[in-house]
């Protein structure tokens, strides 16, 4: 009877030990995630404002870019990306989706690009020619969360990412053409656009704001086949469903039906303008 309850007493203190253990592990795990609370709620104005560099920090994110992109890659097969034709619709694509950031040619210093943080990478720098297709792929579709690069997963189809890069290889040869040059908008053109009328007027604004004009110009004056002229059922198609040559696909999600109404309207003035 003895020997049994020494038995008892032992099994209840090896418990009691381990119920206090793990009761300090729980309050020590439940005390991290306080003080990292209030780190993160002190730290985050600084983490959301700050416009250089830390120590390591562009180091410590291409580690991280090179990590997920290879992850993400590992079941993508690239198809081949010769074909001039490719490049030629990927050229477009870049135009109205790329150049804003990463520059007309590819150098990181488009418009937009200097302005964000961290600043839009060079495409044609060595650091990126060198990235495989399928990696370029993944973070084209994808994008690249707490930077300024947005997934195009749902903007752009398969082929037109594809044929994005295609282009952006070209960088690296003499395969490459010029960006076509697109004529400047003139004050009255940028004047007639407002968000808040209707009919032409608001379509106007939308053509500004899906940016159209960076492929097809304010009037639908760009040069060779980037010019519009169409407003018919075949131009609906295209805008809502893209196109091979490099126009991406606007669903109902981004253009309402009301909207493309409005954005044909304003298509349909480039022809009496031109008359």
């Amino acid at each position: 009877m003895t020997k049994r309850i020494k038995v008892l007493t032992a099994r209840r203190q090896w418990i009691h030990a381990w119920l206090g253990r793990a009761l300090w592990l729980l309050a020590g795990g439940l005390l991290t995630l306080l003080l990292f609370a209030i780190s993160i709620w002190l730290w985050a104005p600084a983490l959301l404002t700050h416009r250089t560099p830390w120590p390591f920090e562009r180091q410590l994110g291409r580690i991280m870019i090179d990590r997920a992109a290879a992850r993400g890659t590992a079941q993508l097969t690239p198809p081949t990306l010769s074909h001039s034709k490719t490049r030629d619709a990927g050229r477009i694509v870049y135009l109205g989706a790329c150049s804003q950031c990463h520059g007309a040619d590819a150098d990181g210093k488009g418009w937009l690009g200097p302005l964000s943080y961290p600043p839009a990478s060079a495409l044609n720098d060595a650091d990126t020619q060198k990235r495989s297709d399928a990696e370029l792929y993944w973070i084209i579709a994808n994008g690249l969360s707490f930077t300024g690069m947005p997934g195009f997963r749902d903007r752009l189809s398969d082929e037109q990412i594809w044929a994005v890069i295609a282009y952006l290889r070209s960088f690296n040869s003499s395969a490459g053409s010029p960006l076509p040059a697109l004529p400047t908008p003139t004050a009255q053109e940028l004047a007639h656009a407002d968000p808040r009328g209707h009919g032409a007027s608001r379509g106007a604004a939308l053509y500004l704001a899906l940016g159209c004009i960076n492929c097809h110009g304010a009037g639908g004056n760009a040069p060779g086949r980037l010019q519009l002229r169409a407003t018919d059922q075949r131009a609906v198609r295209t805008i809502r469903e893209g196109s091979k040559e490099g126009m991406p696909a606007y669903s109902t999600d981004i253009l309402s039906e009301s909207d493309l109404h409005a954005l044909l309207e304003y298509i349909a003035t480039f022809r009496t303008s031109r008359s």
